[in-house]
């Protein structure tokens, strides 16, 4: 004997279909089914979506009852709430039912869609449904609800599902495992919380970095009148990672962008300067990636070699340039 019972998550527009959905309630019911959905999901706005998702995620199939309304839209997505859930039944895989009105069918001005935008999109989304391999045509709620009867049965023969039991019908061996693995999740999640709080402690802490009474010369050339001029200006390592962590906030930046940075803060002269050493950036970087004030990053997009900030940089940089009383 089967006990599971499976829950059924109804979609539709509101206000037009209500009166389908009423009956549609009844035949679930009958079927030893749960539906879900339905008048406890009435509202339209993004945080009520993502609620609707996590019930979606539990539901074991998922019915869809399209009219002649195409219904709200999401303002960023531009497709109606309904096709949104009914995209994300699809994206997890769930067994969908599609049930839509037949065209001929007249319905009252207020149970039709007078929106010519929203008439395409409607069209549009029937078509995508009607492709699903359980999709039906109804011409009037007896017509509709005797073919979800039918459907449902078929659907629980056909496609097995997880369903719902009363938690009597578990082994123990089962329960213990599961309590077993829960507990072992919880040990790895408390180790994880212990190393980001030594983390967060270590950067309030004041950073002592050993670069502070480092002097760096900076050579450089340009060219003037057919010359080359040669020219120097002495600063310290403190000095060149505030310039390059200003340019890093909340991006990464490539090695040459560093390398102008550079050359743009410690160099006033009006020709295009080179630095002497084409190795210059490439030491600097290394010595603030040894300190662990930096990281590197290859971009599979881009091809390129990309440097950012790790936490202690972010932490030595706000220090160095924060506005303190």
């Amino acid at each position: 004997m089967n006990d599971k019972k499976y829950q059924v998550f109804i979609s539709s527009t509101y206000t037009d279909l209500a009166e389908e959905r009423k009956k549609i309630l009844d035949v679930l019911f009958m079927a030893d089914c749960i539906p879900a959905g339905m008048e406890a999901f009435v509202a339209a706005d993004t945080e009520q979506f993502e609620v609707i998702k996590k019930v979606i995620d539990l539901c074991d199939y998922y019915v869809v009852i399209i009219g002649k309304r195409y219904g709200s839209v999401h303002p960023d997505t531009g497709k109606s709430y309904t096709e949104m859930e009914y995209d994300y039944a699809i994206e997890l895989g769930i067994p969908v039912l599609v049930f839509a009105i037949d065209d001929n069918v007249k319905l009252a001005s207020d149970k039709t869609e007078a929106d010519e935008d929203k008439k395409d999109k409607l069209k549009k989304f029937r078509t995508k449904a009607m492709t699903n391999r359980l999709a039906s045509i109804w011409a009037s709620t007896e017509d509709l609800t005797g073919k979800l009867a039918i459907s449902i049965m078929k659907a629980k023969t056909e496609i097995k599902r997880p369903g719902w039991q009363r938690a009597v019908d578990f082994d123990e061996a089962s329960l213990r495992r599961e309590i077993m693995t829960l507990k072992s999740e919880n040990e790895q999640l408390a180790n994880d919380l212990k190393a980001a709080r030594e983390e967060i402690s270590s950067l309030t802490e004041q950073n002592n970095i050993a670069f502070e009474n480092q002097e760096i010369k900076i050579e450089y050339h340009y060219y003037e009148d057919h010359r080359t001029r040669y020219g120097s200006v002495t600063t310290d390592l403190k000095e060149i990672f505030k310039v390059i962590a200003t340019e890093m906030m909340d991006v990464s930046i490539t090695e040459n962008s560093i390398e102008e940075t550079i050359k743009t803060k410690f160099y006033s002269g009006d020709y295009s300067v080179y630095l002497n050493d084409s190795q210059f950036v490439k030491k600097i970087l290394n010595q603030f990636r040894a300190l662990n004030l930096i990281k590197s990053s290859w971009s599979k997009d881009n091809k390129k070699l990309f440097w950012g900030l790790t936490s202690k940089g972010c932490k030595v940089r706000d220090d160095l340039i924060l506005i303190r009383n």
